[in-house]
């Protein structure tokens, strides 16, 4: 197929506008991409700046407790057996310092004082652990914030003893202030870690100061931490165990033997932060000494992560995050595709214009080829001038086509016209011939029923045994009058219908129309019953209605010939309403075809019908005063209605 001059220039400038612009947005993404993961690198970068400055805050305080009340109870100024002094300094620092969970201090007689935060009945508790040689008591006491008694009793099944815990035995032994592991605090079944530091009086150990901090809390922080939409942080113990999440359901598991423990990152239920940490934790321990950025794909997503140690002390923690790159760049993504369709858009419109501006530039040039095929014809000289303007010579152009084009026209509708023609003077040929037949064979047939009378008249004068005669005469004498009830139904089907709407009898009607259509029935074995009670009378062009009844009827016989295996009838039945006679024509068929639409000029599910039966039918009862529609509602079987006044 050649393509014109003008749709290849029109389709090359939007190409290369297209090209242009993809070019442009392409180039503006990937720059945008860089400086925007840039920036997602930033951000991530500050985001565990903060989570280590809080995470300081929150642990250091309690190392300066720890060190402070070591100094204190060591220097003498608070004596390491006055258990209520000890009390109140505790529970003035638990009020000053929220983040501390707890604090407490045993002995080598195994003597403890420990207060602690308390959700009740007060807001601080305490408990006492007193020894004296064998005997030893336990109480607790929950004070209000004013240091007030709110509720105490005795707890005689205590076993508690402070020189049998990890935190004593360390300090004992290596004599200098400790950070234990994080683990699952008895009381609150929170994680949390402990400081502990010692208390030696004249270079004689004494005991133990140890400071509770609950790490639950970061992980509340880390919660609020603004990442990104998706971001997440937490914080690995050396060991890689998870002690900080934004989640706290993640960060308490059950052990197999029923007690509270730290999750692994390598059986955590975050599974993006087990797929991005998991590996580091491999050999047992989390060794990172500096900032580690890098990116990981999981579930087809980019992540990019960040990992970075918490210099507290000597406390080995470290803060993991993860952030889905499109978090960051999804708008710059979006952004792309919208401008893709701008360009396509801009494409589009620039291949209109490139038409239009094609058109303009190619109108000489085919009026040139126009010219110089009508020179080469004969019918113009090639010494005549050409028109001199643009214009002149498109007008000149559009008329010559539009000249051709009314010629295509008028010859496909007089080829039409020659078609119409002759199938309306085959019509009427064989209405003329109906109607000539059926006048002829009338004759015949009234000279036969006239005699077949008079043989009965005959036989029953005759004596003997006749009533086998009377029989086989009076069955001849039926079918001879059905013989000509035939053939008035066909005359009257076929004779000129001069438009006259008058009273007439509809059962009179539905007689010929059964005469006339129960033989095509019953070749399709299909059972034809009309059920209309009493003689209505109703108002219309006979002729006409019987064609609407007809037409009705013999798309009901070919809807049932293509069904097989089930119930094959028509029915016509009509019940007055009012001043009207509603008329139903039911059949057992397949039903309407939900992709035709009825009524419709030249729209069948026929293969050889034109579509227009149903749509000429509406018109004649609409002209009639009834109406003609089809009844979706009806379900037991394909019905169509039409009425008529009575």
């Amino acid at each position: 197929m050649k393509l014109s001059l003008g749709f290849i220039l029109a389709i090359s400038l939007a190409g290369l506008q297209f090209l242009a612009i993809i070019t442009v947005v392409f180039t503006s993404y990937l720059t945008s991409e860089r400086a925007m993961l840039q920036h997602a690198r930033g951000l991530v970068l500050e985001a565990g700046e903060n989570a280590s400055e809080h995470s300081k805050g929150f642990l250091s305080p309690a190392r300066t407790a720890a060190d402070l009340f070591s100094r204190i109870f060591s220097s003498g100024l608070v004596a390491s057996d006055d258990f209520e002094a000890m009390e109140k300094m505790f529970f003035q620092a638990l009020l000053d310092q929220d983040q501390i969970s707890g604090m407490y201090y045993g002995d080598e007689a195994g003597n403890f004082v420990f207060v602690m935060q308390s959700e009740g009945p007060g807001a601080l508790r305490t408990k006492f652990v007193e020894t004296n040689g064998e005997s030893r008591s336990t109480r607790l006491i929950w004070r209000d914030t004013h240091f007030g008694i709110v509720e105490q009793k005795p707890d005689p099944e205590d076993k508690f003893d402070p020189r049998l815990r990890p935190w004593y035995q360390t300090v004992r032994t290596e004599q200098t202030t400790i950070w234990t592991d994080p683990y699952i605090f008895f009381s609150s079944q929170q994680p949390g870690i402990t400081v502990a530091a010692p208390v030696v009086t004249n270079g004689v150990f004494r005991g133990v100061i140890g400071v509770d901090v609950e790490i639950s809390t970061i992980s509340n922080f880390l919660s609020l931490l603004d990442i990104s939409e998706n971001g997440t942080a937490l914080i690995l113990n050396e060991n890689g165990d998870v002690i900080a999440h934004p989640n706290l359901d993640e960060i308490v598991v059950r052990k197999e033997d029923g007690t509270a423990g730290l999750p692994s990152i390598s059986k955590i239920e975050d599974q993006v932060a087990r797929g991005a940490f998991a590996n580091i934790a491999q050999s047992g321990v989390v060794e990172i000494k500096s900032n580690v950025q890098s990116e990981f794909r999981y579930m087809k997503d980019t992540y990019l992560s960040l990992l970075m140690p918490i210099v507290v002390d000597d406390l080995p923690l470290t803060i993991a995050i993860y952030a889905p790159e499109n978090d960051f760049i999804q708008v710059i993504k979006d952004n792309r595709l919208r401008n893709i369709w701008i360009a396509a858009v801009i494409s589009l419109v620039t291949a209109c214009a490139g038409l239009a501006l094609a058109e303009l530039i190619l109108r000489p040039v085919r009026a040139f080829a126009v010219r110089a095929a009508l020179v080469s014809q004969g019918e113009v000289y090639s010494a005549e001038p050409l028109p001199g303007t643009y214009r002149e010579l498109e007008q000149a152009n559009k008329t010559l086509i539009r000249e051709i084009a009314q010629r295509r026209q008028a010859d496909v509708k007089i080829q039409e016209l020659n078609r119409d023609l002759s199938h309306f003077s085959r019509v009427n040929l064989m209405g003329q011939m109906a109607t000539g037949l059926a006048h002829e064979l009338s004759q015949p047939l009234t000279a036969i029923t006239q005699n077949v009378d008079a043989a009965i008249t005959t036989a029953k004068d005759m004596e003997g045994d006749s009533e086998e005669l009377l029989s086989i005469l009076s069955e001849l004498d039926d079918q001879a009058h059905r013989g000509g009830d035939i053939l008035r139904a066909l005359r009257g089907f076929v004779r000129r219908d001069q438009g006259n709407q008058k009273p007439f009898d509809f059962n009179e009607l539905l007689r010929q129309t059964h005469r006339l259509m129960h033989h095509e029935a019953e070749e399709h074995n299909i059972d034809l019953i009309f059920d209309v009670p009493g003689s209505p009378v109703v108002i219309a062009n006979r002729v006409q209605i019987a064609q609407v009844l007809v037409n009705l009827i013999r798309n009901a016989i070919e809807a049932l010939a293509t069904t097989k295996g089930k119930k094959r009838e028509i029915r016509i039945s009509a019940i007055k309403n009012e001043n009207r006679l509603d008329v139903c024509v039911d059949d057992t068929g397949p039903g309407v075809d939900q992709d035709v639409t009825l009524f419709k000029q030249f729209e069948t599910s026929k293969k050889e019908g034109m579509g227009l039966g149903l749509s000429i039918c509406r018109t004649i009862m609409e002209a009639n005063g009834g109406r003609l529609y089809y009844d979706a509602e009806h379900t037991a079987a394909t019905r169509f209605r039409m009425s008529l006044r009575i």
